[in-house]
């Protein structure tokens, strides 16, 4: 709890160090910096256990994504103490492309072993089925995450729609919103698209989209970080 204030001074060196990297690539994965991933590897952890720490905060750029926009509520006992999110928090706003670093379009480092294997299968998965989500809307949807997350490579490959329809305004929209703000995600998000007509399960696709992309970015962004040291 006193992480989420802005509080680590009481943390031990090396979990400070891995709480900070998890804060940055969280809120701002795109003022991640080596030397940021360096002060972690400072404190002892080696090069597969800063990817294994970037893979676990790129997931849970996930897990927070979907359970922030379905609703999904503990249904277990926990020791840990509750957490309300703070609804007024200001989202940390992203640098427009003009002002970003220009990086090249094939830029994308992969982790290693079975985290890479199974990372890939799962991006396969979620980017290239047909139903029940077109994959022209889940190019859009990605497009939109990986903006927000100011992945500028990966913006420009999903990029290339010609034309938009009108239902794409409201898919943007959420897309935006689950990107930026999930946790003032709302059952009012879901009606929207439920009034276009998609299913629970489309829905469920649709979040998946939007929440992978975010996790995807970030790894991007936090395996480009480590192998700039």
């Amino acid at each position: 709890m006193a992480i989420l204030q802005g509080d680590d001074g009481s943390l031990a060196p090396r979990a400070r160090a891995l709480a900070r990297l998890a804060v940055t690539l969280t809120a701002e994965p795109w003022a991640l910096t080596p030397q940021a991933v360096a002060n972690a590897g400072q404190q002892g952890l080696d090069e597969d256990q800063l990817e294994t720490a970037i893979g676990v905060i790129s997931m849970f750029n996930y897990f927070t994504r979907v359970a922030d926009a379905t609703g999904i509520e503990f249904d277990y006992q926990t020791p840990l103490p509750a957490f309300e999110p703070d609804l007024g928090q200001v989202t940390v706003p992203r640098p427009d492309r003009s002002g970003s670093p220009s990086q090249p379009a094939t830029r994308r480092r992969l982790p290693s072993g079975r985290l890479q294997t199974a990372w890939e299968s799962w991006r396969a998965y979620v980017l290239g089925c047909d139903e029940p989500i077109s994959q022209r809307e889940r190019r859009l949807l990605a497009f939109v995450a990986a903006e927000e997350a100011a992945d500028w490579a990966c913006a420009e490959a999903l990029s290339g729609l010609t034309s938009l329809a009108d239902a794409d305004d409201r898919l943007i929209g959420f897309a935006r919103k689950l990107s930026r703000e999930p946790w003032r995600m709302t059952e009012t998000d879901l009606e929207s698209l439920r009034a276009l007509g998609y299913s629970e399960v489309a829905i469920l696709h649709v979040i998946s989209v939007v929440a992978h992309q975010n996790a995807d970015s970030r790894l991007v962004a936090g395996l480009g970080a480590a192998a700039a040291n």
